[in-house]
């Protein structure tokens, strides 16, 4: 990934009403100083750090030093099961499952966590939600998101990394569509400048919407906009195929079926799809994977939670629910939710716009219908869509 040298500090605040929680997102050497800092006015006893073997030991002794400046702090694995003191503050140092592994804990200690996510969809996404896989989370002492961490993946890791910044453009806030269609990297190559500016998108998005939806039962719903055939791709266990562009696929295929329903212009549709050429992200699915597999897995999915991945009928004809659009940045709206009703023709349909086509069963134009294409498109909002979209 590019880095810069150069010092970073943008501020946000996060959260419902007064129920708000800050957001650092900070780069340079007098930054670590500011960390200590922040320990030292949080007073605690100790600072407990919660990290896992995938986090670089680097940042854990970096970590640990400037926490260790201001009280003891010591280290457990996410996967551990010891006890952290009621008086600890606790620290999530790492992705996705160390955040969700924190939000558990802190729900015995006397304030929230503090949290440093050291990928992509934890700093986009994991970090700035109220709500996880166990429901409601505390509200953390501070987000924190220091670029150095960032400066360590892998572009492999980035690219996919960034399926939150991708998804919030299309369903929250398509004002942005063409600065960051400029902006996105095939490469996952980026300087510190364009990913803080992805953050504070993504992070503005979040506060906007959950500013009176702290649950994201509601308006907020648009944030699982694309979830719900990558949820399915997870359950198939496909495992070359990283979550981020699992999303991908799962926004092509809610495009595909919202423009089915009536909903969706073709240029809705064109415009998702040269945002994700510009990312670099696929566009078919995986082999073996095939459309009947995943229309399965979410005809079998039964969770009822409101995060548009849930069956909404029994039987083998049933519906399933997922977010749809009505125009970029506009969910669907049915029932007061923002979950739809999408039966299992049209999912099929849609489930079949991204299915691998043999080049010898079908012509250019076929591939092009079915989802595949040999390069980006040319379009973007305001201009006029290809015929076959």
């Amino acid at each position: 990934m590019l880095s810069s040298r150069s010092p970073v500090a943008l501020d946000r605040s996060i959260g419902s009403g007064l129920a708000r929680f800050p957001l650092q997102i900070r780069a340079g050497a007098a930054s670590w100083d500011e960390l200590t800092g922040i320990a030292r006015r949080l007073d605690a006893d100790r600072f407990v750090v919660v990290s896992d073997p995938g986090v670089p030991a680097a940042h854990v002794h970096r970590v640990l030093h400037h926490l260790g400046a201001a009280a003891p702090a010591g280290l457990l694995g996410a996967s551990g099961t010891d006890d952290v003191p009621p008086e600890a503050v606790i620290v999530g140092l790492g992705g996705t499952s160390v955040l969700d592994a924190v939000a558990e804990r802190a729900a015995h200690t006397r304030r929230g966590p503090l949290l440093l996510p050291t990928t992509l969809p934890a700093v986009l996404d994991t970090a700035l939600s109220l709500v996880g896989p166990g429901g409601p989370r505390r509200l953390p002492v501070l987000v924190r998101v220091q670029l150095e961490f960032l400066d360590t993946l892998a572009p492999g890791a980035v690219r996919p990394g960034l399926y939150a910044l991708v998804r919030n453009v299309l369903s929250v806030c398509p004002a942005s569509y063409d600065q960051v269609c400029a902006r996105l990297r095939p490469d996952g190559r980026y300087d510190r400048s364009a990913l803080a500016s992805f953050i504070a998108l993504c992070a503005d998005a979040r506060a906007v919407l959950t500013c009176y939806d702290p649950l994201e039962d509601g308006p907020a719903g648009a944030f699982r906009y694309g979830h719900a055939v990558a949820d399915a791709l997870r359950v198939l266990g496909v495992g070359a195929l990283r979550y981020g562009d699992a999303v991908a696929l799962g926004l092509l295929v809610a495009a595909r079926c919202a423009r089915g329903l009536g909903l969706l212009d073709a240029e809705g549709e064109a415009a998702h799809r040269e945002l994700l050429a510009r990312w670099g992200a696929p566009d078919v699915l995986p082999a073996p994977v095939t459309a009947q597999d995943v229309l399965e897995v979410l005809r079998r999915s039964t969770t009822g939670d409101g995060n548009g991945s849930h069956e909404v009928a029994d039987g083998p004809d049933s519906a399933v629910g997922m977010v749809l659009l009505d125009a970029l940045g506009q969910p669907h709206v049915s029932g007061g939710h923002t979950v739809a009703a999408v039966g299992p023709d049209m999912l099929r349909a849609g489930l079949e716009a991204v299915a691998a086509v043999p080049d010898a069963m079908v012509s250019r134009g076929d591939r092009d219908r079915a989802g595949t294409r040999s390069g980006p498109t040319s379009h973007v909002p305001g201009a006029p869509g290809p015929a076959a979209w």
